[in-house]
């Protein structure tokens, strides 16, 4: 969509600024970034182990 008027461009503009600005929770991010974490940590701890078991 194209407006010609600038002042429909301008709610245009301010509408995308708005829904842009919404997006503040980053309880998602933290949880897959503790997800991930964890599967790193436990192949870690599982990798160690068969080590130590072999030795």
């Amino acid at each position: 969509m194209k407006a010609t008027d600038r002042k429909a461009q301008a709610e245009i503009q301010d509408e995308i600024v708005e829904v842009a600005s919404d997006d503040n929770s980053k309880v998602g991010t933290w949880i897959s970034v503790g997800v991930v974490g964890a599967v790193i940590l436990a192949t870690y701890f599982i990798l160690f182990g068969l080590y130590m078991a072999r030795v």
